[in-house]
């Protein structure tokens, strides 16, 4: 992948090639680094974070575990009952009005 993950598993980037089922398996049996994993991203220059998920419920978590000094944008793609086309569109506009190039196009 182009665009790295930060897996909470680990509390840090992952080569998507290790997503195997060994990783999952450990995924599902070890305690969640959601905040070691967020925390590391910020520490290399990441502000922006995209929950993608049916509802994002992980967002609050998110913006309490980043540093209040930096300017970030946490948000997601989809919500309970607000789901399509028209609220991908949203999310994408809200990336994009925070400064992020957005291929309308594609």
């Amino acid at each position: 992948a182009t665009i790295p993950l930060y897996s909470t598993v680990t509390g840090t980037p992952l080569d998507t090639t290790q997503l195997d089922a060994h990783y999952w398996y450990t995924n599902l049996r070890q305690p969640v680094l959601l905040t070691q994993a967020i925390q590391t991203a910020q520490h290399d220059g990441h502000t922006t974070y995209l929950e993608i998920s049916p509802h994002p419920v992980l967002t609050p978590a998110i913006e309490e575990t980043l540093d209040t000094e930096t300017p970030t944008l946490v948000t997601g793609t989809l919500r309970r009952n607000e789901g399509g086309l028209p609220r991908l569109l949203t999310s994408l506009a809200e990336i994009h009005t925070h400064g992020h190039p957005v291929d309308w196009t594609a």
